[in-house]
């Protein structure tokens, strides 16, 4: 966090494009050097299976991660930037690096084991713990909260690879897809920092009609989690796919907390015992006044609810807004909890509130990955799935340096003058500063505050 604080604020008079682009690179750059200072020579160590070595490992490591930084659509338009000399030479002035060809980084990342970017990835989001980034955001004081989802990200109409999914149809028609499970770390400012990902895939040597899932992906996935954070204090986040007894043993055994959304038709002896102790639940209500009306949260909750042997807490929220317009009907949305942690009338409105959070992973995760800049189903390598494995890890760092840059007090700044620039529309001006402004000042001074 200390880091964060000390950022450099936006130089004055950042009215024009180009002063908004020099502003956005300038904090690229001071974000890896700060946060993340030995990633370059991370990347230099992995594993290099070349012959020929006309760029160091971490150029072409670079090539791909800022694919995503600069929110390329695919290595095509990467390319198309590439080639321009103001852009190869900007970048290199600010980076110290040349720019590969796309085919020169996708040669590489079809021969690179996927696990050596995930080791590296989980040991960067390491470092950003140890600088006590998400220190403020835990919950009760205590847990950092790690929800976890997954998420299609290609679909093709013939077999991709030997490890493709596959789904019918009512006419017939079957679809081949890859999937992925991520464990994210979010926080209530909008952080979605991706941990661990765990590939839902099918082995050549079993049956297909016996699919991997997303349920035996957390088994796997959870080993990772409890392999890169051993000592991390964890409350995992899930949905309704989630309450059943593997899930509480891991987290159990590897000594996490969690909250887990539980819909009605979940756990049905568990239901019951809630039925009928239901009248002694606690209660309490909040309202939190709005600009156009109230919303008004009612809690309640039981602890020591029995079930498989073990006892549990059930937590419900239900929210109810009335706008001043009196045409406007009270409108009611109910969330459900289970979690292993006994509530009192202090913790159950934070427990509430952060079991929501989970939506962070879809919203300010995978949403955002798709449809705001990151291209997360666009096929950066179509025949080889090694590669895509890789790509969506360089993604998924990619993204984690951005939204520091989208939260550095500059940028924050910038949205906040510029209420209708959307973040997309502000990385463009990023790539437009870079290819057609080659009079660049000397980055040591010019992008100094005036102080």
């Amino acid at each position: 966090m200390i880091y964060l604080l000390n950022l450099l604020r936006e130089p004055k008079n950042a009215k024009t494009a180009t002063d908004k682009g020099k502003i956005i690179l300038y904090r690229i750059k001071k974000v890896i050097d700060g946060a993340f200072p030995e990633m370059i020579n991370d990347f230099n160590d992995l594993t290099d299976k070349r012959k020929r070595h006309e760029y160091s490992m971490a150029e072409i490591i670079c090539g791909a991660l800022f694919i995503s930084i600069f929110k390329e659509k695919s290595r095509n338009a990467y390319n198309n930037d590439r080639r321009d000399k103001n852009f190869r030479k900007n970048f290199y002035k600010y980076f110290k690096f040349n720019l590969p060809h796309a085919d020169a980084t996708d040669d590489v990342l079809r021969r690179l084991a996927p696990k050596e970017l995930e080791d590296l990835k989980a040991r960067l989001v390491a470092g950003l713990i140890e600088q006590k980034i998400f220190s403020k955001f835990r919950f009760l004081g205590k847990y950092y909260l790690v929800t976890v989802d997954g998420s299609g990200i290609s679909s093709f109409d013939q077999r991709h690879c030997e490890h493709c999914l596959t789904k019918e149809s009512k006419s017939g028609v079957v679809t081949y897809f890859h999937y992925v499970l991520e464990a994210k770390i979010v926080t209530s400012n909008g952080l979605a920092i991706s941990i661990a990902s765990e590939f839902i895939e099918n082995q050549p040597d079993r049956d297909y009609e016996k699919q991997d899932c997303e349920q035996k992906g957390f088994v796997r996935l959870a080993k990772k989690i409890k392999n890169y954070f051993p000592r991390l204090p964890i409350c995992i986040l899930a949905d309704g796919l989630y309450p059943n007894n593997t899930v509480f043993s891991i987290c159990k055994k590897n000594n996490w907390s969690f909250i887990i959304t539980l819909k009605d038709k979940n756990l049905k002896s568990f239901q019951k015992e809630v039925e009928v102790l239901k009248t002694k639940a606690l209660k309490q209500s909040v309202n939190y006044p709005e600009k156009d009306g109230t919303t008004t949260v009612d809690y309640k909750h039981l602890n020591e609810v029995g079930y498989s042997g073990q006892n549990y807490s059930w937590i419900e929220s239900v929210e109810t807004t009335v706008k001043t317009d009196a045409n406007n009907k009270p409108k009611q949305k109910r969330f459900v909890y289970i979690s292993d942690i006994p509530q009192t009338e202090k913790d159950v409105v934070e427990t509430a509130t952060s079991g929501r959070l989970r939506w962070k992973i879809e919203n300010e995760g995978f949403n955002t990955q798709k449809n705001h800049g990151y291209h997360l189903e666009h096929k950066f390598s179509r025949k080889s799935y090694t590669a895509m494995q890789n790509y969506y890890n360089l993604m998924q760092i990619g993204h984690m340096i951005n939204q520091l840059v989208e939260r550095s007090p500059d940028f924050i700044e910038i949205k906040k003058e510029h209420s209708k620039e959307t973040v997309v529309n502000l990385w463009k001006m990023l790539i437009g500063y870079i290819m057609f402004n080659p009079a660049h000042e000397n980055t040591a001074t010019s992008l100094q505050p005036s102080s």
